[in-house]
């Protein structure tokens, strides 16, 4: 609730979503679960809001979330965010005074995520972060026009044929 701008969705969660409602991503789309916004410059999908309540679109009447097993990254996560070095490899934070409840509980943060194969989903993620890095960069040097049919196949090849998990 009282969301601050756009909850990106990576393909990762678009993959989950799709599987758990049994949706394509154009049927995501055309429900108003995922919307495409512009997000540092690239067309991605994310998050649907009810917009008279600012509200996630999956929030039920109680307030929790109706597809808790598909939840995205960033909401498996919450309060931890993610730093990308230039490595290759990324560190997790604890996002101080976002969590209204206070744990006190440590648990490692593959248990926290809920993945089964953390690493598998890591790589991934990583992979991704590094391919829209790429994007952004090789579109600053295209024209408009251009750019537009870049976007329209990073979306094809990342969110909606799924050949990125090949």
């Amino acid at each position: 609730r009282d969301r601050e701008g756009v909850i990106a969705l990576d393909p990762w969660d678009i993959r989950e979503l799709k599987n758990s409602l049994n949706y394509s991503f154009n049927g995501l789309l055309e429900r108003g679960l995922v919307e495409l916004s512009v997000t540092d410059g690239v067309v991605l999908p994310g998050l649907g809001v009810r917009s008279e309540m600012d509200e996630c679109v999956f929030l039920d009447e109680n307030g929790r979330c109706s597809v808790h097993s598909a939840r995205p990254g960033i909401c498996r996560m919450f309060p931890l965010a993610r730093l990308y070095h230039e490595d290759g490899s990324f560190s997790y934070f604890i996002q101080e005074g976002e969590c209204s409840k206070p744990t006190g509980v440590k648990i490692k943060i593959s248990k926290w995520l809920g993945y089964k194969d953390i690493r598998a989903y890591e790589a991934f993620v990583r992979r991704y972060h590094d391919a829209l890095r790429d994007l952004r960069k090789k579109q600053e040097t295209l024209p408009v026009e251009e750019r537009s049919a870049l976007q329209r196949s990073f979306l094809e090849y990342w969110f909606v044929s799924g050949d990125c998990f090949s």
